[in-house]
């Protein structure tokens, strides 16, 4: 809320906004108000920049996504995304991996017998964990973290519970800023991820859902 005008916040310029997915709009032509937009990429001459988190997004319900990597994640299980969109968000995003009382990341068992590191993507999926130490890092230091055989296993429990495995990780670092820069806005305005154009000189009629 701006505390002048009393307003809502505004995103910064030309961008791309990722959309809660349980939002729907009353009629198509209406941009989603700033609480419902998990998070934004700058646009700047057809290019997107680094994802940028909305400290003002408002889960609708308990089911709903609660940050932008979980957001994602389910959109990849039901189709809505690709691999290369997850990648995306991996490179813009931190998390926070279980550790010992040494630093060290515990090591659990996921679902189907594999060594895993725990990871969550939010504080709504390391409430469920009360008793454990969280240690906050991003791609690169996760990679630090993982022991050749493990992979990651992310919101246990949770409605897009995953695991990745640690090659798929290690592989979207060698990625580096090619993750980036490999897409374009079109890239992003693809159906069912929940992309929305905002256009900064327009204001909030300028956003279309796509």
């Amino acid at each position: 809320m701006d505390a002048t005008t009393g307003a809502p916040p505004r995103p910064p310029g030309d961008c791309l906004l990722l959309v809660n997915p349980h939002w729907r709009p009353a009629r198509e032509d209406v941009p989603p108000p700033f609480d419902a937009v998990v998070g934004s990429w700058p646009v700047e001459d057809g290019k997107v920049g680094r994802f940028r988190v909305n400290p003002g997004h408002r889960p609708p319900d308990e089911d709903a996504p609660s940050d932008p990597l979980d957001a994602v994640l389910r959109l990849v299980q039901r189709g809505g995304a690709t691999t290369a969109h997850l990648q995306l968000l991996l490179w813009d995003t931190e998390f926070d991996v279980a550790v010992d009382g040494s630093g060290r990341p515990l090591v659990t068992t996921s679902p189907d017998d594999v060594p895993c590191v725990l990871l969550v993507t939010g504080e709504a999926h390391r409430a469920r964990f009360p008793r454990s130490d969280w240690s906050r890092v991003d791609l690169v230091g996760l990679v630090t973290l993982l022991a050749d055989g493990t992979d990651v296993l992310i919101n246990p429990d949770g409605a897009a519970a995953v695991r990745l495995t640690g090659d798929f990780i290690r592989d979207t670092v060698l990625l580096g800023e090619e993750v980036g820069t490999a897409f374009t806005v079109d890239d992003l305005v693809t159906d069912g991820l929940g992309v929305t154009r905002w256009d900064g000189a327009a204001g909030p009629g300028g956003g279309t859902a796509e």
